[in-house]
C-alpha cells in the first residue's frame, strides 16, 4: 500500500474513534508523515486539531527528530505560539493535540486577500508582523530557532475582538543550536545566503552558521511574501538573478522589485534584516522595536502631504500670499487613501531589467494556475502543510 492510500484508509478507520478525551470528527488532510484531524474534547466539547504521527519504521534518527518536535512544541508558551495541549501514543501512532486555527494558515490569507487588495493594507501587515515578531522573539528567548519560517507555517484564527490573530506553527526543523552546520534545512526562497556556497568564500573552510541570524532573514522575506504577494527571489544565491543583484546593489529592493516599499521600510530591511551579512543583522528582539516604530510600510503614505488647514476667511497681513489652486489635487502633489490603489486584479509586477529568464518578480496572476496557487511563492518540492 502507498503512502498515500495508507493515510486515507487510516483516516476511514479515525473518524468517531476516540482517543484519551478526544474524539475524532473529520479529516483535515495527510501527507507522507501524518494526518491532521479535528477532534473534539469529550469534556467541554471544544474543537482541536490532532496531528497523527506513525511511530512505525522510522530509524533511529527520525525517531529523534520526532520526539524532538515534541518536546520544544511541549516547553514553548505564548499566546502567539501555536499551544500544544497536550501528547497521547499508541504502540502505533504519536497523537498531538494542539490549538484549533479554524481561518487557514497565513499562505492562503494572502492568497484571499489579493482578491480584494492589491497590497496587504498597512495596519493588517504590521499587526501581523508585529504578532510573528513577538512569537519568534520568545522562542528566540528561550533558546529555540525556528529554521522553517514562512507563509505556510504562520496559522490563522478569529480573536474575541473579531481581529486576525496569528499562531506560528511547526516546529518540526526547531532546534536549540545557536550555530549549526546543518546546511539547507527549510524552505529554499525563505533560506538566508549563509546557507548556499558562494563564490567569494569558496576557498574557506565550511562554517556553522547562526540559527537566529537566519530566522531574521526569514522574517525579512515573510514580511515582502506578505505584503505584496511575492518572494523577492527564489533563492539566495548568486545562481538567482534577483539575489544576485540585490547582493550587488540592495537599492534594486525597492528600485525594481518593490516601488511600493516606503524608503524607511527600505532601509530598515536593506541594513537590518536582510543584510547578506548576518552579524549585521538585529536580533529578533530590536527588529520587534524598530519594526514598531515605522510610520510607513507603502511609498504612497510616506509621500503624500500632511493635511493642511485653510483658513475660512483670507488673512491679511504683510506675508506673501498664494492661489489656492497650489493645494488643487490636479498637481500631482496630493497624497493617496489604501482605497486609492486598490485594483480589480493584482497588477503585473515589476520586472528587473536583468534576464529575460529571471522570474522571481513574477507577478500573482502570472504564477498561479487555476490548479496550484502555491507557484507564486515556492518550489514545487516545498508545496507541503505545516503539519505533515
Amino acid at each position: 500500500m502507498t503512502t498515500p492510500d495508507y493515510w486515507t484508509e487510516l483516516s476511514d478507520l479515525m473518524i468517531d474513534r476516540t482517543v484519551g478525551d478526544y474524539q475524532f470528527v473529520q479529516d483535515l488532510g495527510h501527507g507522507s508523515y501524518g494526518g491532521l484531524f479535528l477532534g473534539q474534547s469529550l469534556k467541554d466539547n471544544g474543537y482541536v486539531a490532532i496531528k497523527v504521527l506513525n511511530k512505525s519504521g522510522l530509524n533511529d534518527e527520525q525517531r529523534q527528530l520526532q520526539q524532538m518536535e515534541i518536546d520544544i512544541q511541549s516547553s514553548l508558551h505564548h499566546p502567539s505560539l501555536l499551544a500544544l495541549h497536550s501528547v497521547l501514543e499508541d504502540d502505533t501512532y504519536v497523537y498531538m493535540v494542539m490549538e484549533l486555527c479554524d481561518q487557514g494558515d497565513l499562505f492562503d490569507f494572502v492568497i484571499n486577500d489579493q482578491k480584494e487588495h492589491a497590497y496587504c493594507p498597512a495596519p493588517m501587515a504590521k499587526s501581523l508582523f508585529l504578532q510573528i515578531l513577538d512569537a519568534v522573539a520568545a522562542m528566540h528567548a528561550q533558546g529555540v530557532y525556528h529554521r522553517d519560517i514562512k507563509l505556510e507555517n504562520i496559522l490563522i484564527k478569529t480573536g474575541d475582538d473579531d481581529t486576525v490573530v496569528c499562531k506560528v506553527a511547526d516546529f518540526g526543523l526547531a532546534t536549540r543550536d545557536r550555530m549549526s552546520m546543518e546546511f539547507g534545512y527549510g524552505s529554499a526562497s525563505y533560506l538566508a545566503p549563509e546557507h548556499y556556497d558562494d563564490d567569494d568564500n569558496a576557498n574557506e573552510d565550511v562554517k556553522p552558521y547562526d540559527t537566529a541570524a537566519a530566522d531574521v532573514w526569514s522574517l525579512g522575506v515573510l514580511l515582502l511574501a506578505m505584503m505584496f504577494g511575492r518572494n523577492p527571489w527564489q533563492e539566495a544565491n548568486g545562481m538567482d538573478p534577483a539575489f544576485a543583484e540585490y547582493k550587488r546593489n540592495p537599492d534594486m529592493l525597492k528600485q525594481h522589485l518593490f516601488p511600493e516599499l516606503s524608503l524607511e521600510l527600505t532601509h530598515f530591511l536593506q541594513r537590518h534584516v536582510l543584510n547578506i551579512d548576518p552579524l549585521q543583522r538585529m536580533s529578533v528582539d530590536q527588529v520587534l522595536v524598530h519594526f514598531a516604530k515605522l510610520t510607513h510600510l507603502y511609498a504612497a503614505s510616506e509621500n503624500a502631504l500632511p493635511p493642511m488647514d485653510i483658513p475660512a476667511k483670507p488673512v491679511h497681513d504683510a506675508k506673501p500670499r498664494y492661489d489656492s489652486a497650489f493645494f488643487s489635487a490636479d498637481n500631482g502633489l496630493h497624497g493617496m487613501s489604501w482605497a486609492d490603489m486598490v485594483e480589480d486584479d493584482l497588477p503585473a509586477a515589476p520586472r528587473m531589467d536583468l534576464d529575460d529568464d529571471a522570474s522571481s518578480s513574477s507577478g500573482l496572476s502570472d504564477l498561479i494556475d487555476d490548479d496550484d496557487d502555491t507557484d507564486m511563492f515556492v518550489h514545487s518540492d516545498e508545496k507541503e502543510s505545516w503539519w505533515l
